[in-house]
């Protein structure tokens, strides 16, 4: 991040933020005669906007401006203001702050660009500026801000009139993209309580403006757009402590590489992973959209409609068999379940509807609305107590049969939107309407906004809004997290001071077992050789097909540089061995340049083909912290790209999500009669892991902690299902005879540790040459509860 994003404040040195978002007195600086100015603009709306403090403006010409009388020099000011709103060019701002934190002004909203999103010499001035706020205690919004406006009291210097009072708040570090909600928010006459136009949000963060809503006393929502954060860690810890009394919905800016190059010219922004913030967003429970235009919708949803309970699923109840076939594949891309209907509720439905239509879900009424709209009405009567059923969306042509078909059907449809609202709220249930008429006059649509139903022109939109409450419903419901990750250790394990004394970047398998081990981490046995007999005798000693791999610092790719042997049997095979990969590996770090520095050798048990491959890491983001990662596994791991993350500190129910989200969901559940892992083992080994990287200890910036990339795989030996009957396949589990080498990588250089699983069915039996079986399961390895071994290899 640049240097000018700053170290945070003395907190006993900062003003309240009430003073700045909802003052009762305002100093335009910089006011200004010319109606195309801000400095004329924002005291021309703030008298529209009725608002009741004091306003003053500052101008070294003086007079007056629409009756406000101007003061020559902030210094003539008659008393102190509590907010500034600074109209100038960014090249007097510093001068402007010296003089408002000298008359003791709390604090300053600063519209004018040219700072760090303009190049190095606009990141000097805004490092200038807030060398005054940490020093003054001023308070900053800004600067490169649309403005500030609190529709209860009138604060509005954003300059956009008519703005109704109302229950969503809005962050935006974008000032169109605040101006296309605030337009929105006019046109279906939706309340807004708050907005402030974040910009670069060099001092007030994101996080400061969700605590101040959550006890304004008026925001039920917070919107926000967010292009990057000054500090992502302590924005998700505010906001997983806030969102379960405060509905949050958000936008992200530069989701892609493009996107991410545009923050950073538009607003200086570090856009920082989005997949890493898009995982902490859930965790949190903060609700995010793809695009603008829903988060009105949404937050309006989530403002006025109940929850659904988990459990439960979603109704869609259609006048037209493609609409409901939309909103089922919308609904369904979305993550969020249908409802199994009761078969009394299905009975009920077909007697009301008749013999023409679905009532299975999706329900389509087959045109029995077309005559009488109540009939919706009458479907929800029936709907809404079953308790298989969470929320409805209704799709079609709802508040326009009168418009469609005839005018007689008004009154009748505008009693249905009555019922429809009073039966949902009655039950407890969301209910969502999409319709073709909602863009035009409609008093059976208007009726339904009256009573806080949404109604939206996209079924996407309305699929999104249904899902908002899906969503949240799931994480209200959501068992506490457990306490914070252990603390650093004090002391430096002697594997790391080695590699820093070495000037490595990384540890070798041999260091990261030593690691592992420390923490109680059960791995496979492994015996380290630096001479060819040292090899056979370790392959004698383990007495079945054994695993030869090079140990090396400088080779972290062994199955390019030739450093792996597979199913070496004997002692013979094991002298052959150890000199073939070592001969291969030396060869391959001379082409490239690299010292042959090896060390040996680590012999361990083969094991059997796995189900699939995962692989599990924690890194510490930048921008977000510590970070766990589970993730298809093996060789191809940069290939797949099939990986989800999770923020820790997490929880049974985190890890349990993160295996259904990969694209490996299937193959560890079992596919084709083949067994499927056991999932609660695996979660348990994941969580008992954890601590090993939680407890390296954080380094200085002048001594980065080396990554900890184990290139080997980290297996757990996993029971199927009490239901399968068969572990394996008839002929067992196919084995690779080869001798050429092979290679699990586990990491990107940026992260602590990363090992890769192999998940295994319950003990198979492996085929040996003689035609008899065996269990590969080696004697004497350790085992978790329940006979479920973890292992290292």
């Amino acid at each position: 991040m640049n240097d000018a994003s700053h170290v945070s404040p003395v907190p006993s040195m900062r003003a309240s933020l009430g003073a700045v978002l909802d003052p009762e007195s305002i100093a335009i600086i910089g006011a200004s005669r010319d109606p195309t100015k801000r400095g004329y603009q924002a005291i021309k709306t703030l008298l529209a906007s009725g608002f009741a403090g004091r306003l003053f403006a500052v101008n070294p010409a003086g007079g007056e401006i629409l009756g406000v009388p101007v003061v020559t020099s902030v210094e003539e000011l008659p008393c102190a203001p509590d907010l500034a709103f600074v109209c100038t060019p960014a090249a007097a701002v510093p001068h402007v702050l010296e003089a408002c934190a000298r008359r003791g002004i709390h604090g300053a909203v600063i519209s004018a660009v040219g700072f760090r999103e303009s190049g190095e010499e606009g990141s000097d001035l805004e490092r200038r500026i807030l060398e005054i706020v940490h020093r003054t205690g001023l308070r900053l919004v800004g600067p490169n801000t649309a403005g500030v406006l609190n529709a209860a009291s009138g604060l509005n210097l954003v300059g956009v009139p008519d703005v109704p009072a109302g229950h969503l708040a809005l962050f935006s570090q974008s000032g169109n993209v605040g101006l296309e909600v605030l337009r929105e928010c006019i046109r279906d006459a939706l309340g807004i309580s708050l907005y402030v136009g974040v910009g670069n949000e060099s001092d007030i963060a994101f996080h400061e403006y969700l605590e101040y809503a959550s006890t304004d006393g008026h925001t039920r929502v917070a919107l926000m757009y967010v292009e990057g954060f000054r500090d992502g860690q302590r924005f998700i810890d505010v906001a997983r402590g806030l969102s379960k009394q405060l509905p949050i919905v958000l936008l992200k800016g530069g989701r892609s590489p493009r996107g991410v190059a545009s923050a950073r010219s538009h607003t200086g922004a570090i856009a920082g992973s989005y997949p890493v913030l898009r995982a902490a967003l859930r965790q949190s429970g903060i609700i995010e959209v793809q695009r603008s235009h829903e988060l009105v919708p949404v937050g309006f949803t989530l403002v006025n409609q109940p929850v659904m309970q988990a459990g439960s699923g979603a109704v869609i109840l259609s006048d037209g068999g493609g609409h409901g076939t939309l909103a089922a594949d919308a609904l369904a891309e979305l993550g969020v379940e249908l409802a199994e209907l009761g078969p009394a509720t299905a009975r009920r439905l077909k007697d009301l509807l008749g013999r023409a239509a679905s009532v299975s879900n999706p329900i389509d009424v087959a045109g029995a609305a077309d005559r009488d709209p109540a009939v919706l009405a009458r479907a929800l009567e029936i709907l809404a107590p079953d308790p298989n059923v969470g929320g409805v969306l209704i799709v079609g042509l709802f508040g326009g049969y009168a418009i469609r078909f005839a005018p007689e059907l008004a009154s009748s449809e505008s009693r249905a939107a009555e019922e429809m609202s009073s039966i949902m709220a009655a039950a407890g249930k969301p209910l969502v309407v999409h319709s073709l008429y909602a863009g035009g006059p409609s008093e059976p649509l208007a009726l339904l906004r009256r009573h806080g139903v949404p109604v939206v022109t996209a079924l996407e939109i309305g699929a999104r809004c249904l899902r908002a409450t899906y969503t949240r419903g799931r994480f209200l419901q959501r068992r506490p997290l457990p306490p914070a990750p252990l603390e650093p250790r004090r002391t430096e394990p002697p594997a790391i001071t080695a590699a820093r004394r070495e000037g490595r970047s990384t540890l070798m398998e041999i260091e990261v077992r030593e690691l592992l081990a420390e923490q109680g981490v059960p791995v496979v046995p492994a015996i380290f050789a630096k001479t060819a007999d040292q090899t056979a005798q370790a392959a004698a000693q383990l007495a079945q097909p054994v695993v030869l791999k090079i140990v090396s610092p400088t080779l972290s790719h062994k199955t390019e540089a030739g450093g792996v042997a597979l199913d070496i049997e004997g002692e013979d095979q094991a002298r052959q061995a150890f000199n073939q990969i070592l001969e291969a590996a030396a060869h391959y770090a001379v082409a490239r340049g690299v010292a042959p520095d090896l060390r040996g050798v680590l012999v361990s048990p083969m094991l059997p083909l796995p189900l699939v491959e995962l692989i599990v890491g924690v890194k510490r983001d930048q921008q977000y912290g510590p970070v766990l990662t589970v993730g298809a596994g093996g060789i191809a791991v940069e290939v797949l790209q099939d990986a989800t993350h999770r923020r820790l500190p997490v929880n049974r129910d985190d890890v349990a999500e993160m295996l259904e989200e990969i694209q490996l969901a299937p193959l560890i559940a079992g596919f084709r009669g083949r067994p499927g892992a056991d999932r609660q083992a695996l979660v348990h080994a994941i969580l008992g892991w954890l601590p090993a990287p939680s407890r390296i200890p954080k380094s200085k910036k002048s001594r980065p902690i080396p990554s900890l990339p184990i290139p080997t795989a980290w297996w757990w030996w996993m029971r199927a299902p009490s239901s399968t009957t068969s572990a394996t396949p008839r002929d067992g589990p196919a084995r690779s005879h080869a001798t050429r080498p092979t290679v699990e990588r586990s990491s990107r250089p940026e992260r602590l540790a990363a090992p890769t699983a192999r998940i295994l069915p319950k003990r198979p039996a492996q085929r040996l040459n003689n035609g008899s079986e065996r269990s590969r399961q080696p004697r004497g390895w350790p085992i978790w509860p329940e006979e479920r071994p973890c292992r290292t290899r």
